[in-house]
């Protein structure tokens, strides 16, 4: 059970991993009911008590109406009443608990549909015990009827009161009061206080913390809860370049795929402009891998410290630079490598570096930032980056250990590439992805997935959480193009998957 406070985003993370896991929302539901009726039963007499439970159309309403079963089996009496109706509830679960209800007699439950309907509930009056089950967590914009007249109603009772997860009203990530909120004796958190409440201690009284069973791993692993965070819909006033505008910096006279997989792994990945700056030798064959790609010639054999300043430029109109697919590592290229990822963190611009851009900036000292860089090593780049003797292979907890070690030494988030991909903070923080498969060894699937990392933190939802979503969709596209094409697959075949495996 997480003991620090977890905003809607967190905890909405942590739900889908758990299922992706096989502990599925249903689950988490009974278990919650339970808890809140253990905990209502340890600090109340509930034996005889009325006790009224106002439940709301999703979640939270679910998780009060299994609480009321386990009220009523330690004896108390229960109203239910759905504040709303039957036919708006959309969370299946949730419908197969209020259908549970309306079969057990001994349980009254009861739709309140309007402010007069709740306003004439004289039960909710009469309670010895009332609990907010309306709304729980992610509520963002001001109450409205008849969730706003349950409320006045609920406040004016005389009852011991209790919320579960978020007292009804009450913004849970900023704690901000939107327009009315319940003021109850304590709230009962769900797995993790969350991020509002301690500001809204006059509403939600003592917190008491309950484990739901969302398994300690959901936190740990790079799942579909970490994918959502970046698959919401787009706005319909959406602009062109409103979802990223990428600029890969690569190529060198002998390799000019590199960047191409690269921007089109970002395209696909839902990027709006991708553009690529490479060497002169390479940009006509860079064009004819796509017309969706621009194509910019920085009229030189390689990068050098000479092409700093039209590079500059580029980066100055562009969400993220990618650094490195391709690059080459000439002497001046290395050194032009270092003083450009400088200046690209001077000026506040997202960044990726992987392949031989992380060879320029190898031993240099450079620190970078968390928030805003990624470098996507593999196990013998981080060995490069950290200044030790090679070793072809290694336990993951070595390699959990060595991410950890060379995002505090450059200050910045790390994707080690492997079987398990290792995504590390400099904070400490680590998860792991295990999607993938091994007919992925082949050559460009690293560039791919640097333009996944590139595109999702175009995002702004910071470089953590665009790591773990990009090695998630990067290792399913793979997954996906297996199924098809067994291992025979090439780097341009998980290309094609990415959508579907952001699905």
């Amino acid at each position: 059970m997480d003991s620090l406070p977890l905003t809607t985003e967190e905890m909405q993370v942590l739900e889908l991993n758990a299922e992706y896991l096989g502990v599925t929302h249903s689950m988490l539901m009974q278990n919650a009911g339970r808890e809140v009726a253990r905990v209502i039963s340890q600090n109340e007499i509930v034996k005889g008590k009325d006790i009224t439970i106002l439940c709301g159309l999703g979640g939270n309403g679910g998780d009060g109406m299994v609480a009321a079963r386990y009220l009523q089996e330690l004896g108390a009496q229960l109203r239910v009443f759905l504040i709303g109706s039957v036919n708006d509830i959309s969370n299946p679960d949730t419908i197969a608990n209020w259908d549970i209800l309306n079969n057990i007699v001994e349980i009254e439950n009861s739709q309140l549909k309007s402010e007069s309907q709740i306003k004439a509930e004289k039960s909710i009056k009469t309670a010895d015990i009332l609990i907010d089950a309306m709304m729980g967590f992610g509520l963002r914009s001001k109450l409205r009827d008849p969730l706003l007249t349950a409320v006045k109603e609920f406040n004016k009772s005389t009852a011991v009161k209790y919320a579960i997860d978020v007292p009804t009203g009450i913004d849970s990530d900023n704690g901000n009061i939107l327009g009315e909120a319940v003021k109850v004796k304590s709230t009962i958190a769900l797995h993790a206080p969350k991020a509002g409440l301690s500001k809204a201690l006059d509403f939600s009284g003592v917190i008491k913390v309950v484990s739901i069973g969302i398994p300690a791993e959901a936190g740990k692993i790079c799942g579909p809860g970490d994918l959502s965070i970046f698959n919401r819909p787009r706005a319909k006033e959406t602009r062109k370049g409103d979802y990223g505008k990428i600029l890969v910096i690569g190529g060198s006279e002998t390799y000019s795929g590199a960047p191409a997989l690269t921007g089109l792994a970002a395209l696909k990945t839902g990027a709006d402009l991708v553009s690529i700056a490479a060497p002169e030798p390479v940009v006509s064959a860079i064009r004819s891998y796509s017309p969706n790609l621009m194509v910019t010639s920085i009229r030189a054999m390689h990068i050098t410290p000479e092409n700093l300043e039209a590079l500059i430029e580029l980066v100055k109109t562009q969400d993220v630079i990618a650094l490195g697919p391709g690059l080459g590592i000439a002497p001046d290229t290395k050194k032009a490598t270092k003083t450009l990822s400088e200046q690209i963190v001077g000026l506040g611009v997202k960044m990726v570096i992987d392949a031989d851009g992380l060879k320029g900036i190898a031993g240099t000292g450079i620190k970078l930032n968390p928030s805003k860089c990624i470098l996507t090593p593999h196990f013998g780049e981080i060995q490069i980056l950290l200044g030790e003797k090679s070793k072809k292979s290694a336990s993951l907890d070595t390699r959990i250990d060595h991410a950890l070690s060379g995002a505090k030494l450059y200050n910045s988030v790390i994707l080690l590439k492997g079987a398990v991909d290792v995504v590390a903070h400099p904070d400490g923080r680590y998860k792991l992805n295990r999607t993938g498969v091994p007919a992925m060894s082949v050559g460009g699937t690293g560039d791919v997935l640097t333009g996944i990392v590139a595109a999702l933190l175009a995002h702004g939802k910071g470089a953590f959480n665009s790591a773990a979503a990009a090695a998630f969709i990067s290792g399913k596209a793979g997954e996906l193009a297996f199924e098809i094409l067994g291992d025979h697959l090439m780097a341009t075949d998980c290309i094609e998957q990415i959508p579907a495996a952001m699905k």
